[in-house]
């Protein structure tokens, strides 16, 4: 493994991402006209509780899996590293379907008792089977990443979200006579069928390589030293998923503390969590991707005690999420209203979309440095940060979301301010545990001042083109600001980390 492969893995996730984000736009776009925003409420508020328990399953052992591999790898043990993934891959194959029948069962009391919305019980049974194919899915992601093999990952993303959307919108409009709560699940299936759809892409590349070393002795030693590593990577996954598990039980229900009805709350939780956060997510594209890579570099870099290379791996990354996710930010702050106006056909998502993208860059950041700290064997620091972030995120979403004069922008406040109370205690923890690194902000004031420069010379621009609704106009507006963006960066030499990745 070498620091060319980290960051050629790092861009085949990002293309993977960015692709089956941008397919996953079309069912954002679509949906709210199809199902409105309460159809978009029930397909949403089935997902966090879906995520919750994909946590548990799934988010841990992968990761752990990759850099378990990586370590084996790195010491020639290649029959154990295969043999041990085999086994990891029938167990979580198992916890996979434990949890699609937990929840296909619980369904009707957790809409009811967690939600207080009887109505979504139908989209959660419909989205519960994709836990058993996920769980498997993400077991062979988690093999293929202990290689730094990333291409298998990002294209069974991209076939994963194509064939969602090639399921969803059929079945919708199908159920679509029965009512809305039956189109909302008809959408909800989409999920299931484009999980089968990247288990079997996954599955091929996998068999191609040859047989699983599904052989006796089961390693059990190694699978109870996988989920003790895992244990604090699941809970990680796990406090995430709870944040807008957050959003799901309260935001509707503190909504109505304004005055609003149940209907309408539901509605503009759809456009906060249907609408906002898909937008937000595309600037956490280069964020995820390097967090997923770095796990395997940093666990190889450590295991031959090379501290000064794990250090150098984290701040390229944080350098490079500065340099591409502020002026995406700072690009959905301006655009927001025009951007939402084409996409859904009206602009109620704009002022919460403003509001998280203030974070997002933030966001991205803390979860580099959460998975760098697990990966160098300090899994449980990034769990206590994450829980820190998650009780501010209650409280903040409790309060600010009541208030009649924020309301739904008071949930999408709790997000930012939780990203950054995590990001800040991962960053102290990462420069005095592992290895002393650069202060964060001193990477981020070049692309700051670059995103701020954009930004006027995107409203001066919009003031002699209006981009009221037209499709081109935005876009011409978005390129116009992608270019002010790159031309201030190159004429600052700050391209020249793009560089630093072929060192």
């Amino acid at each position: 493994m070498n620091q060319r492969s980290l960051w050629r893995g790092a861009f085949w996730l990002s293309i993977g991402a960015l692709v089956s984000k941008s397919i996953g736009a079309i069912y954002r776009i679509f949906l709210p006209r199809l199902l409105g925003d309460y159809g978009v409420g029930l397909f949403q508020m089935a997902y966090p509780f879906y995520a919750l328990l994909l946590a548990v399953s799934v988010n841990g052992i992968p990761t752990a899996l990759s850099k378990e591999t990586a370590e084996k790898l790195s010491h020639g043990e290649i029959y154990s590293a295969e043999h041990l993934a085999a086994w990891a891959q029938v167990f979580l194959t198992g916890m996979g379907f434990a949890m699609a029948l937990s929840l296909e069962i619980l369904a009707p009391w957790v809409a009811r008792y967690v939600f207080h919305e009887p109505a979504a019980t139908l989209s959660i049974q419909a989205l519960a089977p994709a836990l058993v194919f996920v769980a498997s899915e993400a077991g062979l992601r988690g093999y293929f990443q202990g290689y730094q093999e990333m291409a298998p990952t990002a294209l069974s993303q991209i076939l994963e979200q194509i064939s969602r959307v090639a399921v969803m919108f059929p079945l919708a409009l199908l159920w679509l006579p029965r009512g809305t709560t039956w189109a909302a699940a008809g959408a909800t299936l989409g999920a299931v069928a484009g999980a089968m759809a990247g288990l079997l892409l996954l599955l091929i590349f996998r068999l191609r390589r040859g047989s699983m070393v599904l052989t006796r002795p089961i390693p059990w030693r190694a699978l109870g030293r996988l989920v003790h590593i895992a244990m604090p990577m699941s809970l990680s996954g796990l406090l995430f998923p709870l944040m807008f598990l957050a959003d799901s039980m309260f935001v509707p229900q503190r909504l109505m503390k304004t005055g609003m009805s149940l209907h309408e709350a539901t509605a503009l939780f759809g456009r906060l969590s249907g609408e906002a956060m898909p937008l937000i997510n595309l600037t956490m594209v280069v964020g995820a991707a390097l967090a997923v890579s770095l796990v395997p570099a940093i666990a190889q870099a450590m295991t031959v005690h090379d501290t000064d290379l794990a250090a150098r791996r984290v701040n390229v990354a944080l350098h490079l999420i500065w340099l591409f996710a502020l002026p995406m930010s700072g690009g959905l702050i301006i655009m927001a209203r025009p951007l939402t106006r084409i996409l859904y056909g009206d602009m109620g998502a704009s002022q919460a979309l403003q509001v998280l993208a203030l974070g997002s860059s933030v966001l991205a950041m803390q979860q580099v440095l959460g998975s760098s700290l697990q990966a160098s064997g300090y899994g449980w620091i990034p769990v206590k940060n994450l829980l820190y972030g998650t009780v501010v995120k209650f409280a903040m979403t409790w309060w600010l979301t009541s208030l009649p004069t924020l309301g739904i922008r008071g949930a999408a406040l709790g997000t930012v301010a939780a990203s950054l109370i995590t990001f800040w205690f991962n960053w102290k923890d990462w420069s005095h545990i592992v290895h002393p690194v650069e202060s964060p902000w001193k990477a981020a004031i070049w692309p700051l001042m670059g995103t701020v420069i954009m930004a006027m010379g995107l409203k001066t621009w919009i003031g002699y083109f209006p981009v009221s609704g037209g499709i081109w106009s935005t876009l011409l507006a978005i390129l116009v600001g992608t270019a002010i963006y790159f031309v201030l960066m190159a004429a600052l030499g700050e391209l020249k980390v793009l560089k630093g990745l072929r060192e």
